[in-house]
């Protein structure tokens, strides 16, 4: 009985021109749903399409001429209430009007079912070119869900990845929910997700307990080789989901599960990187701790690895010197090309001159060796800077050298006088010289072993230092008492320049009496006899600055530079007039354990010659602007 009416042949009512209905054909009587009685003659066209669809038995009489105006315009497919679907039309004939019926329902669900998987396709390309594209992982996930939820009509929906914890339990990771969809993965979950995550297979279920508030519902598990690893849950339709439907989505797990997939891959490619950069930047940091230059070279010479304390050596950046051959650092053919550099990978320690960005150069000692990464060969050269250490080297063999000849004529003086007053050949007098002449020269051999062994203790920091308030004007005063023997046997005159207020310093005041001491005992030695020596001090800004002046021959200009060294002696270096010999001889140390007690209280020293004028000797010592109470 349902083929003519799915045609449309016979499913007709014939209706008189005030819409009452005159007669009903067979046909249409076959579409009224199950247990309904055919509406009578007489009946408003309203009553007819409501018996057919379902609806009200005495529907508003309003509604009559509402649905003439509708259906005398275009066909209008209405809904049956056993999910049929109806195609209505009305067109006139002699009597009034003519409603023609057919029953459209497998050609609006075919219709439906391929614009749904026309919808899946076009999901499934924008899918992957989005995965192709590098897009964001979770904005593609949460694009597609509202997309599933478009097609089946949903308010609600959610995707969660699931994972294992550390017992081996599932645990949900939402990673995008909508509507009330959220509630399946918070609390006791409802039965039907429970049923799809054990037999793996879609599940659906109506409105009801079981779905404990999500409606009409439906889980699609998402496996990744058998094995699931996340969900897709739909939830408040209007409708059950229908067999076509659960068909149609089918195709989403594998979608979400290529966007899961790819989430997990890029998550832990992200994780690798950050992993890589703090590696690097552990190993920058290690390689940045080694206190010599480190060089890293790779097999064809070029440079792949500079740290900090190189960057320093050479003063070069690390971006300046990135692939540029390693012989760019090498000042001489020792390791300029990379087969020279290369041979000294053997570990071993090699001095070589090295230059640096400036054009400067300067001997180095270098080690060479080969390690290999991923089979390919590195070269790490290790490089410090030797110059202090030569320095070191040649001042100590000067050093041995100066201090032997030193030690050496005094002890040779001592020695001869003492031979020749042991033999008994000499005259009282004769004798009594000779004694002089060996007390004289073990003075002098003190003082030698004396100011050798200060500016050791200086040097270790072990020397004696007490600082206190002093006034530095009463050191100086002091001072020029203690050596007035010296300054009237040889009639010279002392010119004082002093500040009224007391010259307060912070400093150990018998260190003080040295530093004074050895700088006047010079002034005196060089003054010629008659002469003055001027001592002038001031208050500098946060200093005070004493000057001693003598009217000598001065100081030549190339040894002011390095005067205050160890075992320079001026004496040797001007010509001048003494009466005692031995009153001019010095150890050469004088100065140098002045700059190292000057630098100990916080200050410099230093000296000036004008030629002709005569040698200033100056040092600066931090000043107190109070007395101590």
């Amino acid at each position: 009985p349902d083929a003519p009416a799915r045609r449309g042949e016979d499913a007709v009512a014939v209706f008189d021109a005030t819409a009452r209905l005159v007669r009903l054909s067979p046909g249409l009587a076959a579409l009224l749903p199950p247990g309904a009685t055919a509406p009578e003659t007489g009946a408003p066209l309203a009553t007819v399409v409501a018996a057919l669809i379902g609806g009200p038995a005495e529907p508003d009489d309003a509604a009559t001429p509402m649905l003439l105006r509708a259906l005398a315009e275009r066909a209008e497919d209405l809904h049956a209430g056993d999910r049929r679907v109806l195609q209505f039309a009305l067109s006139p004939c002699a009597e009034g009007s003519r409603l023609t019926v057919a029953d459209v329902t497998h050609e609006r669900h075919l219709r439906e079912s391929v614009a749904r998987r026309d919808t899946m396709l076009r999901l499934l390309i924008d899918t992957q070119r989005s995965a192709m594209a590098g897009g964001e992982t979770g904005a593609a996930i949460g694009d597609c869900l509202d997309r599933l939820m478009r097609l089946c009509g949903c308010h609600g929906g959610a995707v969660a990845e699931l994972r294992r914890d550390a017992k081996g339990r599932l645990e949900p990771v939402v990673i995008a929910a909508r509507g009330s969809a959220i509630d399946a993965f918070a609390g006791l979950p409802p039965p039907v997700l429970l049923r799809a995550l054990d037999s793996l297979a879609p599940e659906c279920a109506a409105d009801g307990a079981e779905t404990f508030g999500l409606g009409n519902a439906m889980v699609l598990p998402v496996l990744d080789r058998d094995r699931v690893n996340g969900v897709i849950v739909l939830s408040s339709r209007a409708e059950p989901f229908d067999d076509d439907l659960a068909e149609c989505l089918a195709v989403a797990p594998s979608i979400v599960a290529l966007l899961l997939s790819l989430r997990t891959q890029r998550l832990r490619r992200a994780q690798a990187a950050r992993d890589l950069r703090a590696s690097r930047g552990q190993v920058r940091a290690i390689f940045d701790t080694i206190r010599e230059g480190a060089v890293l070279a790779s097999a064809s010479g070029a440079i792949v690895g500079f740290n900090a304390a190189a960057e320093q050596l050479f003063g070069f950046t690390l971006g300046e010197v990135l692939g540029r051959p390693f012989g760019d650092l090498v000042a001489t053919d020792d390791a300029a090309t990379p087969e020279a550099f290369y041979a000294l990978g053997d570990g071993q320690r090699r001095e070589i001159l090295a230059q640096r960005r400036d054009g400067t150069t300067f001997p180095a000692e270098i080690s060479v060796s080969r390690v290999a990464i991923d089979d390919d060969p590195l070269y790490v050269a290790i490089l410090q800077d030797i110059t202090e250490r030569k320095r070191i080297a040649r001042v100590q063999s000067e050093l041995v050298s100066t201090v032997g000849h030193d030690l050496r004529t005094p002890l040779t003086s001592i020695l001869g006088a003492l031979r020749l007053v042991n033999g008994g050949s000499l005259t009282d007098d004769k004798a009594r010289d000779m004694l002089g002449i060996a007390e004289r020269n073990g003075r002098r051999l003190m003082r030698l072993i004396t100011d050798l062994l200060d500016l050791e203790r200086i040097n270790a920091g072990m020397i004696a230092f007490n600082p206190a308030p002093t006034d530095l004007g009463a050191v100086l005063l002091q001072c020029v008492d203690n050596h007035r023997p010296l300054t009237e046997a040889k009639g010279l005159r002392i010119l004082w320049t002093l500040p009224t207020p007391p010259l307060w310093t912070v400093g150990d005041p018998d260190r003080l009496a040295q530093i004074v001491t050895n700088i006047l005992a010079n002034a005196i030695r060089f003054s010629p006899e008659g002469g003055a020596i001027a001592i002038r001090a001031r208050f500098e800004p946060d200093a005070i600055r004493v000057e001693i002046a003598d009217e000598g021959p001065g100081i030549p200009a190339d040894f002011l530079p390095v005067m205050f060294d160890r075992f320079q002696q001026v004496a040797n270096r001007i010509r001048r007039v003494r009466t005692d010999d031995s009153a001019a001889e010095g150890s050469g140390l004088g100065l140098s354990i002045v700059r190292a007690l000057v630098e100990l209280h916080g200050g410099r020293v230093g000296a000036v010659s004008p030629e002709g004028e005569g040698a200033t000797v100056y040092f600066e010592l931090p000043g107190k602007t109070a007395a101590p109470e």
